[in-house]
């Protein structure tokens, strides 16, 4: 009887074992796979919103760059004995704020001004960070990298929201180099000449190329057609109060008329001021004389920065 007994005992300890080492194995391969699943979304990320300035390829002439090459940039994040806390940290904090007191590349700043903020959750700040810091890649596999996250850029495992934020950004990055580009070769007054010919073309183009439709609106906007609608400014008013309280700005996503529509902020910076700020202050004379030319109806300036200027509509099929 006491035989049989740790026998039994012996069987039920080992069967514990067992079932504690399959839930480790299983909890190891949901980490894994949540890891790789955080590496994909990076990437979509990088290729999508970063590449547009900072992109791998070696052929592209310095003078069209907008923005250092993305594998130039580890480089100056790391030194020795640094953890993945400590990259983590400096690379989101100046993401999420970027100044040339917290920048490490002062070259770039020299040559391609201070990159504007990019309103992406901070959820998504850290999983480009640490892809960053556990990946020192060459300008070739980053190049593979992003060709093969933009092929598989609509994940299943994708939300609406998500996707629809990385059609505003990727459209964001896309005026944004051009607009940078047109101020730097002409100044501010040919960048309104720009935004008059040019951004609703190359609008129309991303929505093109993403499938969807893609709008930028203003409850003070320049040009008529950029007004909001009721739905509109209600959201873009919740902006100005999450702003007002420091805040995460977020985003939001309704369906409507069967179509799935996402609403992302749109703030200013330093580089917006010198058309949207204060006249006489940040706007020349011959930029105020442009504008008034070409807008005679503008409502869109005395902002500062960090200040919400409007939304991205990103209009998608539900799937």
């Amino acid at each position: 009887m006491k035989k049989n007994f740790l026998i039994s005992f012996t069987a039920i300890i080992a069967m514990l074992f067992s079932v504690i080492a399959c839930d480790d194995s299983n909890a190891k391969d949901n980490t894994d796979i949540s890891k790789k699943d955080e590496n994909r979304k990076a990437l979509r990320i990088i290729s999508t919103t970063c590449f547009t300035c900072h992109s791998p390829e070696r052929e592209i002439d310095n003078k069209a760059r907008t923005g250092p090459p993305i594998y130039k940039i580890r480089p100056h994040y790391m030194r020795d004995g640094i953890t993945r806390e400590e990259f983590v940290a400096d690379i989101s904090s100046f993401l999420k704020e970027p100044t040339e007191a917290k920048a490490k590349l002062k070259g770039a700043i020299r040559n391609f001004g201070l990159m504007p903020r990019m309103p992406l959750p901070d959820e998504d700040i850290r999983i480009i960070a640490e892809y960053m810091f556990e990946n020192d890649m060459t300008a070739e596999q980053w190049g593979k990298a992003g060709k093969m996250a933009m092929i598989n850029g609509e994940d299943q495992s994708m939300d609406y929201e998500e996707l629809g934020r990385e059609y505003a950004m990727g459209t964001k990055a896309v005026l944004g180099k051009n607009l940078m580009g047109a101020i730097k070769s002409k100044g501010a007054p040919h960048a309104v000449d720009f935004c008059n010919t040019r951004a609703y073309p190359l609008t129309d183009s991303m929505a093109k190329e993403y499938n969807v439709s893609i709008k930028r609106v203003s409850d003070k906007p320049r040009n008529r057609n950029n007004a909001a609608n009721k739905d509109e400014i209600a959201f873009i008013n919740v902006l100005h109060e999450r702003i007002g309280k420091g805040e995460e700005l977020g985003s939001k996503v309704s369906e409507i008329n069967g179509k799935i529509v996402g609403y992302y902020p749109i703030e200013t910076n330093a580089m917006c001021l010198q058309c949207h700020g204060t006249p006489e202050k940040n706007i020349e004379k011959l930029t105020q004389t442009k504008i008034k030319e070409k807008y005679p109806d503008d409502k869109a300036t005395g902002y500062g920065v960090n200040e919400i200027r409007g939304i991205w509509v990103v209009e998608m099929d539900k799937k």
